[in-house]
């Protein structure tokens, strides 16, 4: 005897054909979906270099940021004027095209500047921010009176002694930088109730120095090592009477006392 297997019910049965599976064509989609992704990052990229060169060209070329003043900072009056003249700064141009560098080289060539720099302050002004030289002693010359600064640079010019600096005897020329600065570096070194005493410092070379007091006495300095040292060890030894004061080496100073 044959068995028949019975049929499922009608809703079993379009249960199961709901039930199978459907394929779809996702590699289509993903494509599709990456091409919109490319597209729209491509748009995005194209806008921002637009909006670059577009910026680019009003920084750099056209008539909107322009340079129109030059504001000096640090010093006034007649410096002030000398800078902004040495600066020598193309107004008119596109305030990014100025070059700053060469405006601070100028500058720099000006002999009563000690430091500068340059900058731009949008939207139109370039700023020119200068340090000038301190005055420590005063060096004559054949044309008349300049001013010394720490470092031994020559600036300024007056026919009379400049205020109360103390007088400085050196080589003008260049290549007495080292011994200029060899002379001012005892002013440094000196408290102000002995350099009120000093009438000059004679530098003859970096390793010469010699200071002539206000009374006729003389201080044998040497080299400007151990400025502090020797300073020091003078203003001790100038309580003792003498004509001339050796602190050349100052762990072994001498003095020549007075004649009676």
């Amino acid at each position: 005897m044959r068995l028949r297997t019975p049929s499922p019910p009608p809703d079993l049965a379009r249960s199961t054909e709901a039930q199978r599976p459907v394929t779809l064509d996702l590699s289509r989609a993903r494509r599709r979906s990456s091409w919109r992704s490319r597209a729209a990052r491509g748009a995005v990229a194209a806008a921002v270099v637009a909006a670059l060169a577009l910026a680019a060209w009003v920084v750099g070329y056209s008539d909107l940021l322009t340079a129109e003043q030059v504001q000096v900072t640090g010093v006034d009056g007649p410096l002030a004027d000398t800078v902004r003249t040495a600066a020598d700064v193309p107004l008119g141009v596109p305030l990014a095209r100025v070059d700053t560098d060469a405006v601070v080289e100028r500058v720099g060539e000006v002999p009563d500047v000690a430091e500068v720099t340059a900058s731009r302050s949008w939207p139109s002004t370039v700023v020119i921010a200068v340090v000038p030289r301190e005055p420590v002693a005063a060096l004559s010359t054949p044309d008349g009176w300049v001013m010394v600064d720490d470092e031994g640079a020559m600036f300024g010019g007056a026919q009379e002694r400049p205020g109360q600096l103390p007088v400085l005897v050196a080589p003008t020329a260049e290549q007495g930088l080292a011994a200029r600065r060899a002379g001012v570096s005892v002013a440094a070194a000196l408290p102000p109730r002995v350099m009120r005493r000093v009438d000059r410092i004679e530098a003859m070379s970096e390793r010469d120095v010699r200071l002539a007091l206000r009374d006729g006495r003389v201080v044998i300095w040497g080299s400007a090592d151990e400025p502090a040292r020797k300073a020091e060890v003078l203003t001790l030894l100038l309580r003792t009477p003498a004509t001339q004061y050796d602190v050349s080496v100052p762990d072994r100073p001498t003095l020549r006392p007075e004649v009676p």
